[in-house]
């Protein structure tokens, strides 16, 4: 037996790229900027009723309130008010610069000078050089970094020199010619680093600090976002930071070529967005998650598994652009018996890209599902690469072109299907033969399978929806070879997909199926 429940989905989960670099309120501080704002508001009335006589009898002043409670007050405020604390009463003078600092360009001026481009390097630099230390979290996003390189130098010579933990440093806005300095590769005190629109240093130069666990020895987690640096640059950052945890490469086109991942710390990897013509996981042996989101179709991506022995989270595996290397097998479609070396049992959150309308494609699908036999969760999201960039309100047709009639009854045995998988996403259903085909498939097939989702279209009318939901009637009427497998239906706009879920080891399972909100 099946039930169905239906759920809808509204707004657009797919944040802009530049939500990928942290925020504060990301970065293990004390606050977020609400709670800062909260403070900062109280702290003002304060002043005002102290310049009015008005003070009333609980006091920041107090000497009865701890300097560490006084100092977690400073934390929680914007910079420009952090530092103007010192004016409330001796008690505060000093505060500001034995608190570490945190600092964010985009509250440093509310409104800069027209056509000045140098005004708000210029407030960072003060910022920097008044404060002794320690830089507990600074994001610059906001500078336009071009013929500001001896600020940009000197910044990288303060953040090495006052221990600088978090740093977010993005060249706003273009060029991509803007050089980071070396000098980047001397802040060893970094635990988070992201990189926006730089040319990285060149880090072969005899001048870059020897390649080993000393140049980033407690960075955890670093993020390139559509940076130019080679092959050999990934290498040397992974070899100096023995403690990562989490490594992107957001909006990278073509440079690098080619991700070789070596580290015995690494747990999470994500491409995002990204060009590149191989991922190859030469030795991860702690790797747990390989996020591939939107690798750009239409171009081919080789992506090869070698020793990762806990790699539980792999997706999106896409079927039209990604030849799939396991050891040194390379996985074919149509293959039905896979040899054992050529399988990842490790993996049980799966998730694969499929145009359900090419044969070629629903093969590789199939033959990519034998690869991985302990797949509990199945995420699949039906693409159509013909219409991708179009607004999409029509009745998909199938044109799956060259399978026979008789396909779906002579697929062999598949054993994660049959034995493991227990929960099926299928996202952006759009009633093809094919995927309603599949989804029978893993209904008479899947023995322990307990729910089915299938996100809908959001872009579908009305009428649409309602005409879809009566045709997965029948299919929700057959019988289970589990015995009982709920359905339910949500609907969700196309190309969603959460950075910091992706990138959250608590997660069991970061691919998204829609958020329920009203029925």
């Amino acid at each position: 037996m099946a039930t169905f429940t239906i759920a809808s989905c509204a707004g657009d989960d797919l944040a802009a790229v530049a939500a990928a670099c942290p925020t504060s309120s990301t970065a293990g501080v004390p606050a977020s900027m609400t709670d800062a704002r909260k403070t900062e508001s109280c702290c003002a009335k304060r002043e005002q009723q102290n310049e009015a006589g008005n003070c009333g009898p609980i006091c920041f002043s107090h000497p009865a309130l701890p300097d560490d409670l006084l100092r977690n007050v400073v934390s929680r405020l914007t910079v420009k008010d952090a530092a103007r604390t010192a004016a409330l009463s001796s008690r505060w003078n000093g505060l500001w610069t034995s608190t570490p600092l945190i600092l964010e360009d985009r509250y440093l001026l509310a409104q800069p000078p027209s056509g000045d481009r140098s005004a708000l390097p210029a407030a960072v630099s003060r910022v920097l050089a008044s404060h002794p230390g320690p830089f507990r979290w600074v994001s610059l996003s906001r500078s336009f970094m071009v013929n500001q390189q001896e600020a940009l130098a000197n910044w990288l010579r303060l953040f090495a020199d006052k221990g600088v933990e978090t740093l977010v440093l993005v060249n706003r806005p273009w060029p991509l010619g803007v050089a980071l300095p070396e000098s980047i590769l001397r802040c060893s005190s970094l635990r988070r680093l992201y990189l926006g629109v730089w040319l990285f240093p060149d880090t072969s130069r005899p001048t870059a600090p020897p390649r080993g666990p000393g140049v980033f020895p407690r960075l955890q987690e670093l993020g390139i976002c559509h940076t130019m640096m080679r092959e050999r640059d990934i290498e040397y950052l992974l070899a100096c930071s023995p403690e990562l945890k989490i490594f992107a490469l957001i909006l990278s086109y073509g440079f690098p070529e080619r991700v070789p991942i070596t580290s015995n710390s690494l747990c999470c990897l994500l491409l995002w967005f990204t060009i590149v013509d191989e991922v190859d996981i030469v030795a991860a042996p702690l790797l747990q998650r390989l996020i591939l989101f939107w690798l750009h179709r239409g171009g081919t991506t080789r992506v090869k598994i070698g020793y990762a022995p806990k790699l539980t989270v792999l997706g999106y595996l896409d079927t039209a652009n990604h030849v799939l290397q396991i050891g040194n097998t390379t996985i074919k479609a149509g293959v039905t018996n896979v040899i054992p070396n050529a399988v990842v049992p490790s993996v049980k959150v799966l998730a694969l890209n499929v145009d359900f309308r090419v044969a070629d494609e629903v093969k590789t699908l199939l033959t990519f599902l034998r690869c991985f036999p302990q797949v509990e969760t199945l995420h699949i999201k039906v693409s159509h690469n013909d219409d991708e960039s179009e607004d999409e309100e029509q009745d998909y047709k199938d044109t799956a072109g060259n399978l026979t009639s008789t396909f779906w009854e002579e697929v062999g045995p598949i054993e994660c299907v049959e034995s493991r998988v227990k929960k099926v996403v299928i996202d952006q259903f759009s009633m093809g033969d094919n995927e309603i085909e599949f989804l029978m498939l893993c209904k008479l097939r899947a023995k322990v399978m307990h729910k089915v989702v299938l996100v809908l279209p959001v872009e579908l009318s009305p009428n649409a929806l309602t005409e879809n939901i009566w045709k997965l009637l029948p299919l929700g009427a057959a019988n289970c070879a589990s015995g009982s497998c709920e359905f339910a239906l949500h609907t969700r706009p196309r190309f969603t997909c959460d950075y910091r879920g992706a990138s959250d080891l608590s997660l069991s399972d970061p691919f998204p199926e829609g958020i329920v909100l009203n029925c």
